[in-house]
């Protein structure tokens, strides 16, 4: 154990650190980050089978915090304006890990790690509106009411401006300032003050907070025999929902299934590995490597297995635990991918929480599919190219233009004509 002296001088040394790194920013969120695993212990600092650091270790590491020392007594001796100690603290962390130079390492502040594990876990306490900024005036619109929810419930419309919540107004206030106050616990209430295009006068809705689940997947049958799924990300909801379109498309006499990939930026390793157990039958479906080529984790599917013939939807936004997926029914030609060649994310983030809230997703190791490919960097190519025509915006391409849905209907109806 540290003594307190020694406690207080790591403190002062991090909030040294700050000094020369608070040109760093934070990098990217939860975009293309996804596929991590949680610290069983939030205060064990070292994966398990290592080696903890000795007392003389942490001494030599704080003998090297020497010269930040040296900076912020300088800092608090000369510096032109008053320093808050408390964001030296978080810059000086958000530049060191900047400084790994790994986009999926992050450091996240309690309100962004708090927003970073509503993603992760698919559900949150609010009134279920999507939002976005007005490109001309900055101003805070709803995208889309989420479906079932108080605010679609009470007639919110895409296009509303918001601007009041309660007695707050928020003009000049970003989006997740908004975010936050429409978020509350479940059953208490929240006012809404709304401008909507064509009508005078201000809108009020009064709404009452509620538990809010965020879906991932959607399913439709595209003719009469062929069965649509597109999963947006991988949640804890995830899996349970593919079981269900699979059950509701099999109930309509699905004969050959697409699976849309595209534009998934991956999410919770399990539930892609329950996905794909679905899928694949028996075998492995994904393992994982740290730095010294020590296998930390391998992940099985059962004997569950599709019988129908399957094509999987893949671009150039596919990453991480959806390419786990594509690439590990790719291995056991469990299916056709068909698109562009996917991101090339391999690597596994694991989540430190910290007692204040705050939080930390590092890199710990690389992932290989059943082949013992690692598409880090690499990606993995389909195996029948299909590219986007050109002008296309690959996040909203009206069916009637998506020539990579075409391709996989005519892979299919070929598979379904010949199997009879």
């Amino acid at each position: 154990m540290l003594t307190d002296r020694w406690k207080n001088v790591i403190k002062v040394a991090v909030v040294c650190m700050t000094v020369s790194l608070l040109s760093f920013i934070l990098g990217a969120r939860t975009a293309s980050s996804p596929f991590y695993v949680f610290k069983k212990n939030p205060m064990e600092t070292t994966l398990s089978g290592n080696k903890q650091p000795e007392p003389t270790e942490k001494i030599d590491d704080l003998e090297k915090l020497k010269p930040v020392a040296d900076v912020m007594k300088i800092i608090k001796a000369k510096y032109v304006k008053d320093v808050n100690d408390s964001s030296l603290v978080e810059g000086a962390i958000r530049g060191m890990v900047q400084s790994l130079e790994d986009p999926y390492s992050i450091y996240m502040n309690p309100a962004e790690f708090e927003d970073f594990m509503i993603s992760v876990n698919g559900s949150f306490e609010g009134v279920g509106i999507s939002l976005g900024s007005d490109e001309k005036t900055g101003a805070v619109i709803v995208i889309s009411p989420i479906e079932g929810t108080p605010a679609q419930k009470a007639g919110i419309l895409p296009q509303d401006r918001i601007i009041k919540v309660d007695d707050v107004d928020i003009r000049g206030k970003s989006i997740d300032d908004v975010v936050r106050l429409l978020r509350g616990p479940k059953g208490t209430k929240v006012t809404l003050y709304i401008e909507r295009p064509g009508i005078k006068n201000l809108l009020k809705f009064e709404l009452v907070r509620d538990n809010i689940r965020l879906k991932t997947v959607a399913y439709e049958m595209l003719d009469k025999n062929i069965g649509y799924i597109k999963i947006t990300s991988f949640d804890s909801y995830t899996s349970d929902e593919f079981n269900n379109a699979i059950t509701e498309l099999k109930k309509k006499g699905v004969k050959g299934l697409i699976l849309d990939l595209r534009n998934n930026p991956g999410g919770s390793l399990y539930e892609s590995v329950k996905v794909a157990d679905r899928i694949l039958g028996k075998g492995l479906v994904v393992y994982t490597e740290d730095r010294n080529k020590n296998k930390l984790e391998e992940y099985y599917s059962g004997e569950s297995k599709l019988s129908i013939p399957l094509v999987v939807l893949v671009n150039e936004n596919s990453a991480s635990a959806s390419e786990i997926l594509a690439g590990a029914i790719q291995d056991y030609k469990a299916g056709i991918l068909v698109g562009t060649k996917t991101f090339g994310k391999g690597s596994v983030q694991e989540l430190e929480p910290f007692e204040n809230g705050a939080g930390l997703k590092i890199t710990i190791a690389r992932y290989f599919i059943p082949s013992g490919r690692s598409i880090d960097g690499v990606g993995i190519q389909p195996n029948v190219k299909a590219e986007l025509n050109k002008g296309l915006n690959p996040f909203l391409v009206p069916k009637e233009k998506d020539n990579q849905l075409a391709k996989a209907l005519e892979i299919l109806r070929a598979s379904i004509t010949a199997g009879r």
